[in-house]
């Protein structure tokens, strides 16, 4: 089968854009490595060998746009990102649901699905609702599986995690998800993100220049790159989700394990063992950060039992907590969008430890340091 040709995929995506600039980023290294690891690792099918082919050419037409823009548009590299909040944490900890919540705040911003998918030229505040970017990403969604949507809800206007921020420089976490890409992993666990935070920067601004407000974000997988981030944003304030490690890790196995199964070589009981020590991994590195840090950390702890049982008043806490303020309107904002938006609109996610090779009792023996550190109860 032919394999990934770097060159040509950098060719065919300057004639499509008739841009010639990836800018100064880092991009011939993760690049390579990920399309190694693709063509020698992944053992893909015809059908999946596309859709990753796609996936790079959307990724490199977008970096091309947003190299021109910043170039078009010299207002974008002014602008500062002062006081950004960041969602951190294992995953499946109740954050998706705390980002959709602490993204009504009044002044607050939250990078949509829709412009992190599309965020050339930069976004208006003037049209931000009516832009015809919505609809094209939310055809794009329509595609999603309802078994996927179960997992994790997606929707173009919907607030969506960082991944979209710093994919151009193909050093995302996030294409570990699809299939076992061992060589790249290893990589980019060893990788200097600094190019990779200065992507993500430069897409905050972009977004920011035009709809301008204060940034809450999201991204579980912050926690491996703690210290970068912090480098990159001096003055972010962190809000760390904790949730029993015996519920998160098998649900993460299963929604993860949802689009690894579209891997030809997918088997539960390895991947959830494969997972699982990835997850770990990333929570000792982001607990290693925290400490080093110190008191350079501003972080506000937040209990999953505790936004279950009150969202409301968590996010006031939330933002009390970094003085931002917490209005009648924010309240009324939040009540309705519950109402719209119930635990199971998209149907229940249903799963057991079991099924990938885990059990809840093992995973609480194994993570029992992190459970008294941060006296993480079993959900209520």
């Amino acid at each position: 089968m032919t394999k990934f040709d770097k060159d040509d995929l950098l060719d065919e995506a300057t004639k499509r854009t008739g841009l010639t600039d990836y800018g100064d980023l880092a991009l011939e290294e993760p690049l390579g490595v990920l399309l190694n690891s693709l063509d020698h690792e992944a053992d893909l099918t015809p059908a999946r060998r596309e859709h990753h082919r796609q996936n790079i050419m959307r990724v490199l037409e977008k970096r091309l746009r947003l190299v021109d823009d910043r170039k078009t548009y010299p207002e974008i590299a002014q602008q500062e990102i002062k006081a950004p909040i960041f969602i951190v944490g294992l995953p499946r900890t109740g954050s998706t649901h705390l980002h959709a919540l602490m993204a009504l705040g009044v002044g607050v911003r939250s990078p949509l699905h829709w412009e992190m998918m599309m965020p050339s030229p930069p976004p208006q505040k003037e049209t931000f609702t009516t832009d015809p970017r919505i609809a094209e990403v939310q055809a794009m969604v329509a595609k999603t599986s309802s078994e996927l949507m179960k997992r994790h809800p997606f929707d173009a206007q919907r607030p969506e995690q960082c991944w979209g921020l710093f994919d151009w420089t193909f050093m995302n976490y996030s294409l570990l998800s699809g299939d076992g890409l061992p060589t790249y992993r290893d990589w980019l666990l060893n990788a200097d993100f600094a190019d990779m935070y200065e992507a993500h920067r430069r897409t905050l601004q972009q977004l920011h220049w035009r709809n301008p407000g204060r940034w809450v974000l999201k991204l579980p997988k912050h926690v491996f790159t703690m210290d970068s981030l912090i480098r990159t944003y001096p003055d972010a304030g962190i809000v760390w989700t904790h949730r029993d490690p015996g519920s998160v890790l098998p649900s993460a196995a299963s929604f993860v394990g949802k689009i690894r199964s579209a891997s030809s070589n997918y088997d539960s009981w390895r991947f959830g063992l494969e997972w699982t020590s990835f997850e770990e991994l990333g929570l000792h590195r982001g607990l290693a950060a925290r400490d080093q840090l110190g008191d350079r950390l501003k972080v506000c702890d937040v209990h999953y039992n505790d936004l279950m049982r009150d969202p409301s008043g968590t996010v006031g806490q939330i933002y009390s907590f970094f003085g931002h303020p917490y209005d009648d309107e924010t309240r009324g904002r939040i009540a309705e969008w519950m109402a719209k938006n119930p635990q199971t609109k998209h149907g229940v996610h249903s799963y057991t430890a079991e099924q990938f090779g885990l059990s809840e009792a093992g995973l609480r023996r194994r993570f029992a340091a992190y459970i008294e550190r941060f006296g993480v109860e079993p959900d209520a």
